[in-house]
């Protein structure tokens, strides 16, 4: 859980740096998938920069 870690926030680079394409494209995928739900919130600053995810709105729901 991001906030029992005290991290709160993760980009998407980091999160898929040492992934291949399709496996980079699954990830990129369900974070759409988590924002929709919102469960997270997506932030990019331009196109092609860097993704920022944090917990969103849903993200302690059960």
């Amino acid at each position: 859980c991001l906030h029992s870690h005290h991290l709160y926030s993760f980009s998407f680079r980091d999160l898929s740096w040492k992934n291949n394409r399709k496996e980079a494209a699954a990830k990129f995928y369900i974070l759409l998938v988590l924002k929709k739900q919102s469960v997270v919130e997506l932030k990019q600053s331009a196109p092609f920069a860097n993704i920022t995810a944090t917990p969103g709105p849903m993200f302690d729901a059960q």
